[in-house]
């Protein structure tokens, strides 16, 4: 009897001794499950950010890519709309050159075409006073004053042009004299040596050494005297180009 009781004694003690072992196992383990949570939990919450950020760079990268794509777009849409411009730009430089050089040619058209009182004869303008008689130099000075000079010609063509235009009975000054040296006749028109010179026959003769300016004189047709330059009769004005 004794004997049996010490035997459930002992087994009680067995029992709850292995219920505490079992309980404080088990608050050993739910200790060991928080403290690696605590020290887990971080970890998984980084990585977890981590792939949010990576998920937020590449579309922030994609998005970037795809803004970089329409900006080159929008940038070679740019360049070839400013080379069309350009090329306008230049096509209108060109145009404008072109009427601003017609406008030229027309302005210097209009220069070398004269008005009243000179006409037409052949290729050149002229005025043949055909009223006013005035000595050599105030014909000089009336042909400067309508913007020619007293004419000089260039060669025998101009000269029968003009010589066609011209009354018979009278005579004319033309823009020839001897004044700076004896019978070197020069152009007043360029200074120089006159071009074309038609002499009547036994002229120039410097009658009594006061013969220094040249006139048409008709005898059988108009021929280049020279006379005295204070004498007074028409004269013939050339445009001045």
């Amino acid at each position: 009897m004794n004997t049996l009781f010490v035997c459930l004694l002992a087994s009680v003690f067995v029992v709850y001794g292995s219920e505490d072992n079992l309980q404080e196992s088990k608050q050993q383990n739910t200790s060991c499950v928080n403290y690696c949570s605590n020290i887990v939990k971080p970890v998984l919450n980084e990585t977890k950010c981590l792939s949010q950020f990576e998920n937020t760079n590449k579309l922030m990268e994609d998005k970037f890519a795809s803004q970089d794509k329409k900006i080159e777009q929008k940038l070679r849409d740019l360049s070839t709309a400013t080379e069309e411009i350009m090329q306008q730009i230049k096509l209108q430089g060109k145009q404008i050159e072109q009427q601003m050089e017609h406008l030229h040619k027309t302005d210097e058209v209009k220069k070398q075409i004269p008005g009243p009182p000179y006409q037409q004869i052949g290729s050149k303008y002229y005025y043949i006073e055909e009223s006013e008689e005035v000595n050599w130099f105030g014909a000089v000075n009336k042909c400067r004053a309508i913007g020619g000079h007293l004419v000089s010609f260039e060669n025998s063509d101009e000269f029968y042009e003009i010589t066609d235009k011209l009354q018979t009975n009278k005579d004319y000054w033309i823009g020839i004299n001897d004044l700076a040296k004896q019978d070197e006749f020069t152009s007043i028109s360029t200074g120089r040596r006159a071009n074309y010179l038609m002499w009547q026959s036994g002229d120039p003769n410097n009658v009594d050494g006061n013969e220094h300016c040249g006139e048409l004189h008709f005898n059988d047709r108009f021929k280049m005297i020279d006379d005295t330059c204070t004498k007074k009769q028409m004269f013939i004005c050339e445009f001045r180009n």
